[in-house]
């Protein structure tokens, strides 16, 4: 009983800071997207897309770098060397791009597989579309890779950084980043991703498992940012060469947006078991 509380307070501790952040950003958000709908009615800090999610996304860094800035000196330096150094280096980008083409070919393999179904039909000669849409497929690349840094970064390289630092352990700070990180895929009403957008908010959580195991038994941020950029780009590469389309009556195990599907959860749970198996005496020693 005593130990539980005493973890309990060390969760609290460590957390504080960074509930106190969230809190920040809110505030930001609060005064900059009036100035943001001065400029231009249609604009919005929370767009999926485009120039209100890159907006959104600086303010998040700029807070994010603020809290690092109040660890130890010993511990800012590997914050920065583990979220931003790695980049100046070159042993990033094997691991990078062999984990990128895994998780985009096991994407690819999935959507395949259901072609080949009543419920989803493929449409092939839209690849002869691609020597055309290189440019654009280039510019989605690169703005996958981003996306994939940045949400690495605040998810994992901070979020579990903080709750390793609270003495949470391996398998706790994996559960907790990966609840943060589903709450934090709808800012404006989180808590409908635990009821009325469930099935979302279950795909979310179990992407960022998976996301937060490789953190953690990689100890680098370039592996998880591989299996994410991974599996976002075939979205990407989809929505410049239309090549699918769902049929109007698909099961109940299946979703237009896969995160949504309990097929893809039970693969998620899938992989997310074969990790911990493979590396269990990590997770069983770290607790």
């Amino acid at each position: 009983m005593i130990s539980s509380l005493r973890r309990v307070t060390q969760l609290l501790d460590v957390m504080r800071p960074v509930l106190l952040s969230a809190f920040s950003i809110f505030i930001s958000f609060c005064l900059l997207q009036p100035v943001a709908l001065w400029l231009n009615p249609s604009f919005t800090l929370l767009a999926s897309r485009s120039v209100g999610k890159i907006a959104f996304t600086l303010v998040v860094i700029v807070h994010i770098l603020m809290l690092a800035a109040t660890l130890p000196r010993i511990e800012w330096q590997e914050f920065l060397q583990r979220n931003i150094g790695f980049i100046t280096t070159r042993r990033w980008l094997i691991p990078f791009f062999t984990v990128f083409t895994l998780f985009a070919a096991l994407h690819t393999c999935l959507l395949w597989a259901l072609s080949s179904t009543s419920y989803v039909a493929a449409y092939l000669p839209s690849l002869a579309e691609i020597g055309s849409k290189v440019p654009t497929l280039m510019f989605g690349f690169v703005a996958t890779f981003f996306l994939a840094w940045t949400e690495e970064a605040i998810f994992r390289g901070t979020v579990i950084q903080l709750l390793r630092r609270g003495t949470i352990s391996a398998f706790g700070s994996v559960l907790i980043s990966a609840l943060i990180f589903m709450l934090a895929h709808d800012v404006t009403a989180p808590w409908h991703l635990l009821s009325t957008d469930l099935p979302l908010g279950i795909g979310l959580f179990l992407l960022g498992v998976m996301l937060a195991q490789l953190f953690v038994i990689s100890n680098t941020l370039y592996v998880g940012m591989g299996a994410h950029a991974g599996l976002v780009f075939i979205k990407v590469f989809l929505r410049r060469i239309p090549c699918l389309a769902y049929s109007a009556n698909i099961p109940w195990w299946l979703h237009e947006d896969l995160r949504q599907s309990p097929l893809v959860h039970a693969c998620f749970l899938l992989v997310i078991c074969g990790i911990f198996w493979h590396q269990r005496k990590f997770f069983l020693k770290n607790q």
